[in-house]
């Protein structure tokens, strides 16, 4: 498949023109619009800026309002169905709670890594882009695209290391029986403590990260990192 660009239109394959360098030229050429994946990604600039990345296997976006306790459910999903002619939902929401900006700048932010993270999984498949489209959620929390590939080039890099030691999230993991070092004093974090509660040698990584609804990622990283100081070993 061939690719165009244009200033009107943006199309091809991610063989030919790989994401990371398509999403780079829309930085620099401070597009707005809709990038869309044959495979079900999408990604939304504001001026070369990426404000939103989804994938198809990814959490729903509402869980991200949901996570900074701007509402429940039903009202944020009542605030997406608006049409595109009512104030986008973010402008809505810190305009009447402005002390939550700092939380859902952070969720969203580890929202979109989390898709790039994915979507950067080298393929095959087609993209469009569609100049001047938005979203419901608007553009005020916009982050700078090369920060943000930056980021989740780096998780990749940190993955395969991962992958070397949990090849697999049907790998299981149990405490180990001793300290590796009797000298040795560790503060486990909250964070940590959700996922060694899960480990007793016969739940799978991937039940861990169902049971604490945290990313593939996250989980992974955390057990790599115990895993290399001791505290856990393969069941």
């Amino acid at each position: 498949m061939s690719t165009t660009v244009s200033e009107e239109a943006l199309n091809g394959s991610l063989g030919d023109f790989p994401l990371a360098a398509l999403m780079r030229s829309l930085e620099s050429r401070r597009r707005t619009g809709a990038l869309s994946l044959a495979d079900g990604g999408e990604i939304w600039f504001s001026d070369g800026q990426v404000y939103l990345a989804t994938n198809r296997e990814g959490s729903p976006l509402s869980a991200v309002l949901y996570g900074a306790e701007i509402g429940n459910l039903d009202e944020i999903e009542r605030l997406f169905a608006e049409s595109d002619d009512h104030e986008p939902v973010l402008d809505q929401v810190l305009s009447a709670r402005p002390e939550r900006e700092t939380l859902l700048r952070r969720l969203l932010h580890e929202y979109n890594l989390n898709s790039l993270f994915e979507l950067l999984v080298p393929s095959e498949a087609g993209f469009s882009f569609e100049s001047g489209r938005s979203h419901r959620l608007g553009d005020r929390l916009a982050s700078d695209t090369g920060t943000l590939l930056a980021q989740a080039e780096h998780r990749i890099e940190i993955w395969r290391m991962i992958a070397g030691r949990i090849p697999s999230t049907s790998t299981t993991f149990r405490l180990a029986p001793a300290m590796p070092d009797f000298r040795f004093e560790r503060v486990v974090t909250a964070d940590e403590w959700q996922y060694l509660a899960h480990l007793d040698g016969r739940t799978s990584v991937a039940e861990v990260i169902t049971a604490t609804g945290e990313s593939a990622f996250r989980v992974c990283s955390t057990l790599y990192r115990l895993l290399l100081e001791g505290l856990i070993e393969e069941s």
